[in-house]
């Protein structure tokens, strides 16, 4: 295995640990004992990192772990603040809140990645319809792609974001989307070989399923 390999397979396990720990001491999700479509949505995503991002992000997580911070249950409470304000407000002192440098930095990141989002709503509609509901105004029982990507991206350091837009940029440069990759990897990890063929079998018979993952790619649970 790769430097990259190894580094995302160490964020995967701090992230399932923090993942199951989450609601801890009452029953668990199903999610939360499906290691392996954790396993494969998360890498989806982490293999479009770059590695820089990558070893910040793990830095962030190993560093979150030694004070006894658990950055996936944070990133659930930020979604809370629009569709569960009284909870959220109740759950609050359990976040470390984002410097302004960092929230600007998140607020970049989202809108470029919502964007690109938007086009493939626009050229996937099959397979975009069986996933979150792209903007933030649809939050409802189903949380949005852009506020589960806002809420997640409040949880990396000043280090991670900038090395993340970085990433995002040079990908656009060679006229890559980001988030056409992590979906293309998504589609990969449930048997088809293309985000082209996920499409055509969704549409001819609307039988492609995403299992119930809360951490999952935003635009799939």
């Amino acid at each position: 295995m790769d430097k990259k390999g190894e580094m995302i397979g160490m964020i995967i396990d701090i992230e399932w640990d923090m993942f199951t720990s989450v609601n801890k001491g009452e029953a668990r999700a199903g999610c939360q004992e499906d290691r392996k479509t954790f396993s494969g949505m998360r890498s989806a995503q982490f293999d479009v990192w770059s590695g820089d991002a990558l070893e910040f992000y793990l830095c962030d997580l190993q560093k979150a772990r030694q004070d006894g911070r658990n950055l996936i249950e944070e990133k659930y409470i930020h979604m809370m603040k629009n569709t569960e304000p009284s909870h959220y407000n109740e759950l609050l002192p359990r976040v470390t809140l984002p410097s302004d440098a960092a929230l600007s930095l998140a607020h970049e990141i989202s809108d470029a990645l919502v964007e690109q989002t938007r086009v493939l709503f626009k050229d996937y509609p099959y397979v975009s319809s069986l996933g979150r509901p792209l903007y933030s105004t649809q939050d409802d029982s189903c949380i949005s792609v852009e506020t589960y990507q806002f809420c997640e991206l409040l949880t990396y350091s000043e280090k991670t974001l900038p090395a993340l837009k970085e990433c995002i940029r040079a990908l656009e440069n060679e006229g890559i989307s980001y988030a056409r990759q992590v979906l293309e990897n998504t589609v990969r990890f449930y048997g088809y070989d293309s985000l082209d063929s996920a499409e055509a079998a969704s549409r001819r018979k609307r039988s492609f399923r995403i299992e119930d993952s809360h951490e999952g790619h935003p635009a799939w649970k």
